[in-house]
C-alpha cells in the first residue's frame, strides 16, 4: 500500500477538500504510475509544534506518572515507534539520549512571533458570527459538502451526504472546529475532529 499526503492548510480556512484530494493523487500518479486504484482519502489535523519535534515525556504541572505524547507534525508513523522508545524509558526510569530534546515543558522563545500571529488569525475568525450565512438555504448545498447558514441570532454547519440527507449542528465560539469537521468531510476517518453528527472526537 502506498500512502501519500499534503495539500496542508490552516484548519477551517479552507473548503475544497476535492480538489486537494484530485491534486494528491495526480502528484502520486505522475511519480508512480503503476499506482492501482484509489483505496481510500482523508483529512485531519496536525499538531505542530514550532520546532517540529514532537512533544513525548512526562505532562508538565501534572501527576508524575502522566505521560503524553502530541505534535507529530505530521510524522506519526516515525514519532509513533520513538515514543513508544522513550516512554517506556521514562516510564521505567532508565535514561534516554532523546528525553530532553522531546520535553514536553521545553520553552522556544523563537515560537513567540508565530504563537502571536496565529492566535490573532484565530481572534479574527470569530467576527463570523456576526456575519451572513454562506448560503440561504439548504439546497443551495451540493451533496457531499457542506456549508455554515445563519438560524435567527446563531449559525449552523449543514452538510449533506451523497444521499442529499443534511446533517445540522449549531455553532458556538467553542465549537468552530465542528464546522471544519463537517466542511472538510470527515466522516471518512471521524477520529480526526469530528463525527459527521456533531459528536467531537478532538477539540480545538
Amino acid at each position: 500500500m502506498l500512502i501519500s499526503g499534503g495539500e496542508d492548510h490552516k484548519v477551517g480556512q479552507a473548503n475544497d477538500p476535492d480538489q486537494r484530494y484530485a491534486r494528491i493523487e495526480q502528484y502520486t500518479r505522475e511519480r508512480f504510475p503503476m499506482a492501482g486504484r484509489l483505496e481510500f482519502h482523508w483529512s485531519g489535523q496536525i499538531m505542530e509544534p514550532i520546532d517540529c519535534a514532537s512533544y513525548t515525556g512526562r505532562n508538565p504541572l501534572d501527576a508524575d506518572n502522566v505521560f503524553v505524547h502530541t505534535g507529530d507534525s505530521g510524522m506519526g508513523m516515525t514519532h509513533g515507534t520513538m515514543a513508544g522508545i522513550l516512554l517506556t524509558d521514562l516510564i521505567l526510569g532508565r535514561e534516554n539520549p532523546w528525553a530532553k530534546l522531546y520535553d514536553p515543558s521545553r520553552v522556544n522563545p523563537k515560537a513567540l512571533h508565530t504563537y502571536a500571529k496565529d492566535n490573532l488569525t484565530v481572534t479574527a475568525l470569530y467576527k463570523d458570527y456576526a456575519t451572513p450565512g454562506q448560503v440561504s438555504d439548504v439546497a443551495q448545498i451540493a451533496p457531499r459538502t457542506g456549508a455554515v447558514m445563519r438560524r435567527g441570532m446563531t449559525k449552523i454547519a449543514v452538510y449533506r451526504d451523497q444521499a442529499a440527507t443534511a446533517c445540522v449542528i449549531t455553532l458556538t465560539p467553542g465549537w468552530s472546529a465542528a464546522r471544519h469537521a463537517i466542511l472538510a468531510r470527515l466522516t471518512q476517518m471521524p477520529g480526526s475532529r469530528g463525527k459527521m453528527r456533531g459528536c467531537g472526537t478532538q477539540g480545538p
